[in-house]
């Protein structure tokens, strides 16, 4: 596995895919049959460095051979869902609903019954999902378990926590931050809809109409080379990083920040929901460029490549903290101490959304792991730590349309350890630099060091205790 022509060839293989997904990702030509066998042949390597029976990194080749051989059941995925998730009785402004344009529906929902038919017609077509995804989990379980392991172990030992500690973090994050939650959703539903908030309203406001009140002070052409701007000035240039913009039919619903070979070539895409939205996107996002293409290149290959949600987590949510900095709101943005406050609000209420549902969407899928459930239960199990964090009763079937629990990704565990982290390493930032920590050099100096290290995790492990986050959102 340490030879260097085997990391060049993994490396090589590796890119190859990633190079492949971010096309499929941003809606360009990426044939499936070419992700299937990009996965086959990563598989491959992984095997082989498996069988040579090295002891470092075998985490880490375990969950490289079994993700890549999950590529194809996930492309059969894919497909289905472009299949199944259509309702061509209704439209938006980009065609017939589906899941890829599933967002402009729900901002053009004009009233409560279109929004609700939308969401109803939606989750009973998924219902022909199921299959796949228990095909899906069937999969992961039977690879990771011919190992002893399962995602959830992979995950927790790279970012240094234990599986007892991640279930307990999560719980605590989950059930302390309902009663503040749910008053905060309460306001902001009635804000937007004029009515207290279901299932439809919940899932529309976390993917874009949660930004609505706030987007007409975000109404500006140039809001990306004007934040690639911002962060140059406290020290980020991320000139070398595209970032694609463009609606396409095919492209992801959402944002994401894309490392195609660490640190070298870095990308970011967002479909844009509106202004506010998109600003917010490119602070997450480039907060992610900063970390990925600031890896020092000749770190080791584990530490380019093995980046769990809740270290890189750690710096998006680190650079979107910005956006409720009053002093950076006022400088960068000019606004006023009504606009101010009405974006820290904002900002306490995407928090406590991060800590209701990724904490859900995560013990769901760490339940079906450690107790092997079926997917029926798995559904079940969602729809209750729904109920128990955030107040509002799913249909379990809503599982289906949530991505991560939908692919039994242990991946939202990641924000809200990430959460935790940043609310402790604030104020070590704070104690460097001042309340603009942003444009302190020492502040700075501490965040690229971080950077550098890539994939290894560099927080200390009291970071890790979510006692200031929940401090900061209740």
């Amino acid at each position: 596995m340490t030879t260097p022509n085997f990391l060049e060839r993994l490396e090589d293989d590796t890119v190859a895919l990633n190079d492949w997904m971010y096309a499929e990702g941003v809606g360009l030509e990426a044939p499936a049959e070419r992700g299937d066998a990009l996965g086959a042949r990563l598989a491959a390597l992984y095997t082989e460095a498996l069988a040579a029976g090295d002891a470092p990194g075998r985490s880490f080749l375990v969950e490289g051979w079994a993700e890549a051989r999950r590529v194809r059941v996930e492309n059969e995925i894919t497909r289905a869902m472009d299949a199944v998730l259509s309702v061509p009785e209704l439209r938006c402004s980009e065609g017939p609903l589906t899941w890829r344009n599933w967002q402009a529906h729900e901002r053009e929902a004009a009233d409560g019954p279109a929004l609700a038919a939308a969401f109803e017609a939606m989750l009973a077509r998924s219902e022909r999902l199921a299959p796949l995804l228990e095909k899906n989990l069937d999969l992961g379980r039977a690879d990771y378990g011919h190992f002893g392991l399962t995602p959830v172990h992979t995950f927790a030992e790279r970012e240094g926590l234990t599986v007892a500690g991640l279930r307990a973090c999560l719980t605590q994050v989950g059930r302390a931050g309902r009663p503040a939650f749910q008053a905060a959703l309460e306001r902001l539903s009635q804000s937007v809809y004029g009515r207290s908030a279901g299932p439809a309203e919940l899932r529309a406001l976390y993917l874009n109409r949660m930004y609505e009140p706030n987007s007409p002070r975000f109404a500006s052409p140039n809001a990306v080379p004007d934040t690639l701007a911002a962060f140059r000035r406290i020290g980020f240039d991320l000139s070398a990083v595209p970032v694609d913009v463009e609606t396409r039919p095919r492209k992801y619903p959402g944002a994401f920040c894309f490392p195609v070979r660490t640190p070298a070539d870095v990308r970011v895409s967002v479909r844009m929901a509106s202004a506010h939205h998109l600003v917010d996107m490119l602070y997450h996002e480039l907060g992610h460029a900063v970390h990925f293409s600031g890896i020092a290149p000749e770190a080791a290959f584990l530490d380019r490549y093995w980046i769990t949600s809740g270290i890189h987590e750690a710096f998006s949510t680190l650079f979107e903290c910005l956006l409720a900095e009053p002093l950076f709101l006022q400088e960068q943005f000019g606004f006023n101490a009504a606009a101010v406050d009405e974006l820290l609000a904002f900002g306490r209420f995407k928090d406590l959304l991060t800590g209701a549902w990724q904490s859900a969407s995560a013990l769901t899928v760490m339940d079906a792991w450690s107790e092997q459930l079926p997917w029926p239960l798995v559904e079940v199990r969602y729809a209750a730590y729904m109920l128990a964090f955030t107040g509002v009763a799913v249909p379990p079937g809503f599982a289906r349309l949530e991505s991560f629990t939908a692919a039994g990704s242990i991946y939202p565990a990641g924000y809200v350890v990430a959460s935790a982290r940043v609310a402790n390493w604030l104020g070590h930032l704070r104690a460097l630099g001042g309340e603009a920590w942003w444009r302190s050099p020492a502040a700075q100096a501490d965040i690229r060091g971080r950077v550098a290290a890539g994939g290894v995790s560099m927080f200390p492990a009291e970071w890790n205790d979510p006692a200031a986050f929940l401090a900061a959102t209740s």
